[in-house]
């Protein structure tokens, strides 16, 4: 038979009308209610008669099948039929969550049309079917065949413009307009390329994950039908797996990439709750950008103070700033913030700033009275920030001021939990207390310095400098004599004068006092001998 005749195709289309009242995505409000009723997608009465219905239409094609010749216009039709039909059991049977069967039916269709899904009758089906059948796998834990199927068609070109249709279109005759159809096939596509990378990460392949999730953002913005808001989403969360490699470039152009997708939305539509939200989930990535870079950089300068400076130290390599992944057909304007180890001042108060301002606008979302923990943890967040630019700071003052900083926003943090959201304070108190005692700390740390450092104004001449060394150099070797003497013997005092330890022990009145007047005359000494290291009396009593 070369062709099929119009009456076989109008008895196809009565029996599939048969089949589609009981299918859950049927309008039949009758088959609507029953599901309601007994709570599960398809109700076993529905089950067993769909069962009938679609033994009877594959019967009925798989006999048309034989007949056909291969080279016959409707074989191919028809055997879409067959696909279809199985693909539509196969769904039915995932409702009822039987994997097992609904992976034979997959597996029955693909060996029927595997052989040629280069024909444009063939192709999208094809590719339906091998989405399902991976889905089905990774619902069966088998991820190995899920990745093997999704790679088979994800990795290699169309040879052809597929035929765009589905089950019922098929039985119906409909045909779609060409546009739509290859919208539908690229949607396809990138819901293979999704499901691919998730495969990826889920079996730690970090670098085909990145791969295959850029390449299909690149497909999602190549068509005009996308939600920006879930694609700045995707894309922010691939700047996330970047910062979890350390590849600072890669993510600072997926972060800019969503920020570029998103600012024209807050300016052109009205108020949207999941906007805001996915801008403030974009500046918590941005935020962690600059805190997990403060600290890779602060780590790594501090193991090179560490290291030996006898070990030979290996030659530096020039680090690229420029994104292995980028976009086609947008402009992404990349903030001039480092991408590499911090290593100056400089570069610490450009990152510093940069992420202070995505910090404020993330607080903006999470408020206190909507999200407490959420912002508990950026108020946190601006702490170990304040902390990494100190840590860059030279100048004690500038340290210090910025500590300051850090301790007055952990004390009125503290202050506004315990009066406004008490409940709140009590599950974080522990973490706040441990940051302001950290902050007091390095806020004495800093003090003493201040005291014992010598000022930056101090203009001491180098002769001037070394009396100074002499004096408290004479007095340490006084010390360091009476320390070490054997007091069983005798002692020497501030002045050098021998005395018996029978003398220095006794509790007596006159020793007392004795002991007081010779220290009294240890301290004129003391001070004569200042005096005499370079003749400023009042300069050096304060050094002695």
């Amino acid at each position: 038979m070369d062709s099929l005749p119009e009456e076989i195709f109008t008895e196809l289309k009565q029996q599939f009308q048969k089949i589609k009242l009981h299918l859950p995505s049927s309008s039949n409000k009758h088959h609507e209610q029953q599901v309601q009723d007994s709570g599960d997608g398809i109700i076993k009465d529905d089950a067993n008669l769909l069962e009938t219905e679609f033994s009877l239409v594959a019967s009925k094609l798989e006999e048309i099948l034989t007949k056909l010749k291969t080279e016959s216009s409707d074989y191919f039709l028809v055997l879409s039929m067959v696909g279809s039909i199985l693909y539509e059991k196969s769904k039915m049977s995932l409702n009822t969550n039987n994997f097992e069967k609904s992976k034979e039916y997959l597996d029955k269709a693909l060996g029927l049309i595997k052989g040629h899904m280069d024909n444009p009758q063939i192709s999208f089906l094809y590719m339906r079917i091998i989405n399902y059948l991976s889905f089905v796998h990774t619902r069966m834990g088998d991820l190995d065949s899920a990745k093997s199927h999704l790679e088979s068609i994800v990795l290699s070109e169309l040879k052809c413009e597929p035929n765009v249709y589905s089950t019922e279109d098929l039985f119906t005759r409909m045909k779609n307009e060409k546009n739509l159809d290859k919208t539908k096939v690229e949607k396809l596509m990138i819901n293979n390329m999704q499901m691919l990378g998730w495969i990826y990460g889920k079996q730690g392949q970090g670098d085909l994950y990145a791969d295959i999730i850029h390449k299909s953002l690149q497909k999602e913005m190549d068509l005009d039908d996308t939600d920006p808001i879930m694609w700045a989403t995707r894309c922010y969360r691939l700047a996330s797996l970047f910062l979890s490699q350390d590849k600072w470039e890669n993510a600072r152009y997926h972060l800019t990439a969503a920020q570029t997708v998103l600012d024209p939305l807050e300016v052109g539509m009205t108020p949207n709750i999941l906007l805001f939200k996915t801008q403030a989930e974009m500046a918590r990535v941005w935020v962690n950008y600059g805190l997990q870079l403060f600290s890779i950089s602060k780590k790594s300068i501090l193991q090179k103070m560490w290291e030996d400076s006898e070990e030979i130290k290996k030659p530096d390599v020039p680090v690229s700033t420029k994104p292995s992944y980028e976009f086609v057909g947008v402009e992404v304007k990349v903030p001039s913030i480092p991408a590499k180890e911090i290593e100056n001042i400089q570069e610490a108060r450009e990152l510093f700033t940069h992420t202070h301002k995505w910090l404020k606008r993330a607080r903006l979302f999470y408020t206190l009275r909507d999200y407490p923990l959420q912002y508990v943890n950026i108020i946190l967040e601006l702490s170990e920030l304040y902390r990494y630019l100190a840590f860059y700071e030279k100048d004690l003052d500038s340290q210090y001021d910025v500590h300051k900083k850090r301790y007055e926003t952990l004390e009125t943090l503290s202050t506004i939990l315990r009066e406004v959201r008490p409940s709140c304070y009590q599950a974080v108190c522990v973490e706040i207390i441990r940051e302001i005692m950290e902050v007091q700390i390095e806020l004495m740390n800093l003090n003493l310095k201040r005291l014992y450092s010598p000022s930056d104004d101090a203009d001491l001449d180098e002769d001037e400098l070394q009396k100074r060394i002499n004096t408290v150099a004479h007095i340490n070797a006084k010390i360091d004599h009476l320390c070490n003497v054997d007091h069983s013997k005798t002692a020497v005092d501030l002045t050098g004068n021998e005395v018996s330890t029978q003398e220095i022990g006794e509790d007596t009145e006159e020793g007392v006092k004795q002991r007081k007047a010779e220290t009294h005359d240890a301290g004129k000494n003391v001070e004569v001998t200042a005096k005499n290291g370079d003749g400023e009396g009042n300069d050096q009593k304060k050094e002695s």
